[in-house]
């Protein structure tokens, strides 16, 4: 257990959110076990530290809810809404430990495979370009809204076969979904986010009765036959597996890393011409944009029995979080970590996208919309810049994820 208070280290406070990065090297030298006073969470910063600990699923187990870790716990009155008008989400697979991490995941994996992944790229390259066809050929646009939030939004949306007028509802309902987790909503808006949520389930339960009597060649109706016989998935099961697995957790991330690549290009520009005279470094550039600003910034591990870990000692029911953010710029692996490097040995070497029991099932899909993104910008456009006044970028508080708000740029013409 930590001896004392490092200053500038707390992670609950939106202002050092905004740039943890001084507070991350701070921690990886003076405490990479950290426990940040008033919390019992132990922050994990070390790369080798925070690798240690993936690798021993069983000793550090997955299965917390953020949503419980406030004093009190969820809300009775969040519970009630769930209870009384829709349906108590399960656990994400993300969040949850074998067995039931295990039958989930063996149902998601061959959704995403390499292969089918690569089937698809021309869909995610068609999504990008059209998106960009209706912006300017050169001006000003706010990034978010006109293009890092729809891209990713409208291929998972394309993969479900959800139909494209509900779209707009579905901003609103993903932010309901992942803003809790954040550890940052009051309870007035997570009590929102409940009504909202419930809203979705209810939408969603209708289309998966609808492709149960009309099945098609979408991932709403893979869900619905993962349903039959009597080990299929509940109702439950499937509402999370849909809204969290599949929507959320396929959307949100990767408009954190395209909307943060655009942040990293526009102050460092110099990758952009050497991707134009190579492009086959596109796939470092995606590799050090989740490395640099890596969409989940942490996640949760709770102790299984007691054990120590970089000689701190932790008790059984100790949580960790995991903070990947931190291990991605640890100068111990990544020399010269705080810039972009296209040429390094290893650069899928970061915790990013996880390793192991845990490695991200959409990880395959989350570069190839990055990928394609900036391959459809760079042909586009010459270069990019904040646009004049616009006010420093700024970020969603949150715990978990380190998404942008907005990030209001210049496009300039090829």
């Amino acid at each position: 257990m930590s001896a004392r208070e490092i200053a500038g280290t707390n992670l609950l406070d939106p202002a050092i959110q905004q740039c943890p990065y001084a507070a991350y090297a701070r921690l990886r030298r003076e405490a990479p076990v950290y426990e940040m006073p008033g919390t019992g969470i132990h922050l994990v910063t070390a790369f080798d530290v925070c690798r240690e600990v993936i690798r021993q699923p069983d000793l550090f187990g997955s299965g917390v809810n953020p949503m419980a870790l406030r004093p009190g716990g969820v809300p009775q009155a969040v519970v009630d809404v769930y209870v009384k008008e829709g349906w108590l989400p399960r656990a994400s697979c993300s969040t949850s430990d074998p067995p039931s991490h295990t039958r989930v995941r063996d149902f998601l994996e061959p959704l995403f495979t390499v292969q089918r992944i690569r089937e698809i790229t021309p869909l995610i390259d068609r999504i990008a370009n059209r998106l960009l066809d209706d912006l300017p050929a050169e001006g000003e646009v706010e990034f978010v809204q006109a293009f890092s939030h729809p891209l990713p939004m409208m291929v998972i949306a394309e993969l479900l076969g959800v139909p494209d007028g509900d779209l707009t509802r579905f901003k609103a309902w993903s932010d309901a979904i992942v803003e809790p987790f954040s550890m940052m909503v009051s309870p007035e808006r997570e009590l929102e986010c409940a009504r909202l949520v419930v809203e979705m389930q209810h939408y969603f339960k209708a289309l998966l009765e609808e492709r149960r009597e009309h099945p098609r060649d979408d991932l709403l109706t893979a869900v619905v036959r993962a349903s039959e016989g009597p080990d299929g998935f509940d109702l439950e099961e499937q509402l999370t597996i849909v809204m969290i697995d599949l929507l959320a957790s396929g959307n949100e991330t990767t408009t954190a890393a395209i909307t943060s690549g655009m942040k990293l290009l526009i102050e460092d520009p110099a990758p952009i011409e050497e991707i134009r005279a190579n492009p086959g470094l596109m796939r470092n550039l995606v590799e050090e944009i989740l490395r640099l600003e890596s969409p989940a910034q942490g996640m949760f591990r709770r102790v299984n029995a007691d054990t120590v870990l970089a000689g701190v000692a932790l008790k059984e029911g100790t949580l960790l979080s995991l903070r990947f953010g931190a291990a991605n710029r640890d100068e111990e692996q990544f020399p010269v970590a705080e810039r972009i490097d296209l040429h390094r040995s290893q650069p899928g070497k970061h915790l990013a996208l996880g390793i192991g029991r845990h490695h991200c099932i959409g990880a395959a899909l989350a570069r190839q919309e990055i990928a394609s993104a900036f391959k459809a910008l760079f042909a586009r456009y010459d270069g990019f810049e904040m646009a004049p006044g616009a006010a420093a970028p700024a970020y969603t508080p949150s715990f978990f994820g380190r998404n942008l708000v907005q990030l209001p740029i210049t496009l300039r013409r090829r």
